[in-house]
């Protein structure tokens, strides 16, 4: 079976870069499967995108349970912390070690956020918010050359939807439209926190960065680059209501449908130039 099968029946060769060939993954395994066309039937091999179960402990507490790719857990962890605004992006974090199908993390928090942890592990809910929305202050600016440029990349980059069909793709990028990290998962919001994760690993300052991501912009989705401070999130996917009210009230801008030359500025038009 050709590397690239996913490309070439998708008309996206020209992307596909040599030298990602014969790169062995935990990301996929092949499986065969019947294809069926309006005139043939034939057994083909094909790469499926692996999901695994991950559970997250944070002081001992556990804090969610993740279906992901299995790479680039330590940064899934610290994003998720973060985007999901259990921690602020410069907490110190003590150590993050996988332990089979578990992530462990030790951080020093203050107490009511371990007052915080402690109630999610008696109620058994995963879900964490804050009364109050972060307001992002950053007058770092884009052109939209940039915005298209960075959101034109996440083809390029994404080596596993190239083989699979069924990776996210999520990249920091600065303010020229450059990619500095970019991430994979089989979730979308798994591939932020992943980006969100090894860009702080970096040192990165985000407030400086864009957060371009595949798939639809939901209010969950733009509440991570509320949380994690950044100021302009973008994909070449739709947005809803609710995450255009939300890009509004913490004053990051919000781009969807970037499509060729063409795009839509929903929310902080005046970080745009």
């Amino acid at each position: 079976m050709s590397e690239n099968w996913y490309s070439e029946r998708n008309g996206k060769t020209e992307v596909f870069r040599m030298d990602e060939e014969d790169i062995s993954s935990p990301f996929y395994i092949p499986m065969k499967c019947l294809e069926i066309t309006d005139s043939n039937k034939q057994y083909i091999n094909v790469d499926v995108i692996i999901e695994e179960r991950f559970d997250l402990f944070v002081n001992n507490v556990h804090i969610t349970t993740f279906f992901a790719s299995p790479m680039e857990l330590e940064e899934l962890a610290l994003g998720f912390l973060v985007c999901e605004g259990f921690i602020e992006p410069d907490t110190k974090v003590d150590s993050i070690r996988i332990e089979d199908k578990s992530i462990y993390c030790d951080i020093e928090i203050n107490t009511p956020e371990l007052e915080e942890l402690t109630h999610l592990e008696r109620c058994g809910t995963t879900t964490y918010c804050k009364d109050v929305v972060r307001h992002n202050n950053s007058d770092t600016k884009f052109t939209t050359d940039a915005i298209i440029r960075a959101v034109g990349q996440l083809k390029e980059v994404g080596r596993i939807w190239h083989r699979t069909g069924g990776a996210h793709t999520s990249m920091v990028c600065d303010t020229a439209g450059e990619v500095l990290f970019f991430c994979e998962d089989v979730g979308r919001a798994c591939s932020v926190d992943k980006v969100v994760g090894k860009a702080l690993m970096n040192g990165t300052d985000l407030s400086q960065c864009m957060l371009v991501t595949t798939g639809r912009l939901a209010s969950t989705m733009v509440s991570k680059a509320v949380n994690a401070g950044i100021p302009l999130v973008a994909s070449k996917g739709a947005t809803v209501h609710e995450a255009v009210e939300l890009a509004e009230k913490a004053g990051i801008t919000l781009v969807a449908f970037v499509r060729g030359r063409n795009l839509y500025v929903y929310a902080g038009e005046e970080r745009i130039h």
